[in-house]
C-alpha cells in the first residue's frame, strides 16, 4: 500500500500531513486552478527621489515695490546674500510648495518645521541690526511681523528638476516626468 493517501489531517508514513481540499474559512472546496499564497507578501519598499531648485522671482522688482519697508528690504537682501539663511528659506519654500500641491499621497502628510524655528535659525546668521529689528517687531507686533515675513518670502519659488522612484530591494531606478514647476495656488501664509 505504498500509494495509499491518508485521510485529510492524518499523517502518512513519512510524517507529512494531508491537506484538505476544503478551505478552513468557509468549508467550500477550492476553485480548480486557484493559486495558494505560499508566503505573506509584506510591503515592497520604494523611495521617491526629487531634485528641486529654488529661485527668487525678480529681486529687483520686489525691492522697488513702494509699499515694501526698508526693514523688509534689508531682511530680504541679508537672506539672499547669506548662504546659510538662503539655504534654510529655500528648504522651507520646497516644503511649503509640497504642502500646497499635495494631493492623494501627500495630503496631510507633509509638515515642515515650525516657521518660528526657521526664522530663529536664520536671524543669528544676519547682521545684528536686522536681528534686533525683527526680534523686537515679533515681540511687540506679532501680526505685523507675520505679514512682513510672509511678504518677504513671496518671491521665492521652487521648481522640480528631476524625479525617480527607486526600488529599495533591487536598487532599480524608475524615472518619471512631472511638470517642470509645481503647479499651485498661491501658497498662502507661512503661518497657516
Amino acid at each position: 500500500m505504498r500509494n495509499h493517501k491518508p485521510d485529510p489531517g492524518q499523517q502518512d508514513h513519512r510524517g507529512i500531513h494531508a491537506i484538505s481540499p476544503y478551505s478552513a474559512k468557509d468549508g467550500s472546496p477550492e476553485q480548480p486552478g486557484a493559486q495558494q499564497v505560499v508566503a505573506d507578501l509584506g510591503p515592497v519598499p520604494f523611495q521617491l527621489v526629487a531634485d528641486f531648485q529654488v529661485e527668487v522671482g525678480n529681486p529687483a522688482e520686489f525691492l522697488h515695490e513702494p509699499d515694501v519697508s526698508s526693514e523688509e528690504r534689508s531682511l530680504f537682501l541679508a537672506i539672499i546674500n547669506t548662504p546659510q539663511a538662503l539655504n534654510r528659506i529655500c528648504g522651507m519654500v520646497i516644503v511649503l510648495d509640497l504642502i500646497s500641491d499635495s494631493e492623494r499621497y501627500f495630503r496631510n502628510k507633509i509638515f515642515g518645521p515650525e516657521f518660528e524655528v526657521t526664522v530663529d535659525s536664520i536671524l543669528p546668521t544676519l547682521p545684528v541690526e536686522i536681528q534686533d529689528y525683527w526680534t523686537r517687531l515679533r515681540r511687540e507686533d506679532p501680526e505685523a511681523f507675520h505679514y512682513c515675513i510672509d511678504r518677504t518670502f513671496e518671491p521665492f519659488h521652487s521648481s522640480l528638476r528631476r524625479t525617480e522612484i527607486k526600488v529599495m530591494t533591487t536598487g532599480e531606478s524608475i524615472p518619471f516626468r512631472l511638470r517642470s514647476e509645481i503647479d499651485r495656488e498661491p501658497r498662502g501664509s507661512l503661518y497657516s
